[in-house]
């Protein structure tokens, strides 16, 4: 497949529009090089489906939308009921097939979905590990290449369910399927060099693409009056437990400096409880919303929290968040825990921002140095969003269009 003729690409995905960026970028790009794309994505029944909605209208985005609740309930009761016969299957008839549905009944929701394509297709981008499967069975099926966004390193997580099980699963998926796509995408260099350990590939094979955005979603800052108050801001899907914010939230209650913590995001009401109602002198809750608003308010604060902890799982010791190419893509300094791959990336760009400790008295030690140097950090605002345009998705996305014109 050579890039300089036009193709039909079909991204698929487990997740919804609104929590996958990666894939919209990508949608967004290929469409504009007059490429015909099309997604096959869900929708869960919950505040992302109104931002997706958004999404598509905005861009345009023909897209196959799977409802993940009981929206439709007959389909919706033979996935809940694969999944729970998956599990054993998958110990009797240890296929690939029942590995993956036992990983995730999205992968008989999305085959269900692709079995019935009317549509020509060229071209296969699998993104979530939910999508590998389905990706990989569409593409033998129709004798056309594919590519597949590994994003996060999955078998690294955290999983509450199944734990030892699911993660064995996970590695399986991996490497039964992954050596057959074209070429593979990660989210970060770390996360690259774990997948290409665990297949035991060369270094290089796995193509690092930060999760950075397009420049023309952000503006430089305006004149806007200095505030006494140093203001940081954090975003997530959800406000909740385990990201880092109880260490920060607790360091600046004892820390007495004037700072106002704004965070973005779907509120736990026991995380509020806990610890945003007894600090609500300093903290802004601000619901979810788009991308497009989200990037094009940032310039008004300081500050940006990267706050991964280590512990948590191996994916958040390695990855780079999209939330840290937003913040640097907004002029804004990053107080960033010291995990692996913030380490790493600081080291090439030690201006940034601020390596932390993940304790509560090294998140002092970096709150009283950003508040002394509140005045430097400011000045360097609009310099920070220049040098950000290298880090651009408009640069990241040209090394999958190369690896493609190589297919």
């Amino acid at each position: 497949m050579k890039m300089n003729k036009t193709k039909n690409i079909l991204f698929i995905t487990s997740s919804t529009l609104a929590t996958n960026p990666r894939l919209v970028k990508n949608y967004i790009y290929f469409s504009s090089k007059g490429h015909t794309c099309r997604i096959i994505a869900f929708k869960y029944g919950n505040w992302t489906d109104d931002l997706s909605q958004e999404i598509i209208e905005k861009h345009n985005i023909e897209c196959i939308l799977i409802p993940a609740s009981r929206e439709r309930m007959i389909p919706w009761i033979k996935a809940v009921l694969v999944d729970k016969v998956s599990k054993m299957m998958r110990l009797i008839i240890p296929s690939n097939y029942w590995t993956s549905v036992a990983s995730s009944k999205r992968v008989f929701q999305l085959l269900a979905v692709i079995k019935k394509l009317e549509f020509p297709v060229d071209y296969i981008e699998g993104h979530t590990l939910a999508a590998l499967y389905p990706s990989a069975y569409l593409s033998k099926k129709l004798n056309v290449p594919f590519s597949f966004d590994v994003e996060d390193y999955h078998p690294g997580e955290i999983i509450i369910d199944a734990g030892i099980q699911e993660k064995n699963r996970r590695i399986q998926i991996l490497k039964n399927h992954l050596p057959a796509a074209s070429f593979v995408t990660a989210a970060s260099p770390l996360i690259a060099l774990e997948v290409e350990s665990l297949l035991e590939w060369k270094t290089g094979r796995v193509i690092s693409i930060n999760n950075s955005f397009f420049s023309d979603e952000f503006i430089d800052s305006p004149n806007v009056s200095p505030s006494k108050l140093v203001k940081y801001v954090w975003f997530s899907q959800k406000i909740t437990f385990g990201r880092g914010l109880e260490l920060f939230i607790e360091a600046v209650s004892s820390s007495n400096k004037h700072i106002e913590l704004t965070l973005i995001g779907s509120l736990d009401h026991d995380f509020y409880n806990q610890w945003i109602k007894p600090n609500q002198y300093f903290i802004k809750i601000l619901v979810p919303i788009s991308q497009e608003v989200l990037h094009k308010s940032l310039f008004k604060y300081d500050v940006g929290l990267i706050i991964e902890l280590s512990s948590e799982d191996v994916n958040k010791d390695i990855c780079l968040a999209n939330k840290l190419f937003a913040y640097l893509q907004s002029g804004l300094f990053l107080f960033a825990t010291n995990t692996r791959g913030h380490v790493e990336f600081l080291r090439d760009y030690p201006d940034a921002g601020l390596i932390n400790d993940q304790n509560k008295n090294d998140f002092m030690l970096g709150i009283e140095s950003i508040s002394q140097s509140i005045d430097e950090i400011r000045n360097n605002k609009n310099r920070r969003f220049k040098n950000s345009a290298m880090l651009s998705y408009e640069e990241e996305v040209k090394k999958i269009e190369l690896a493609m014109s190589k297919i």
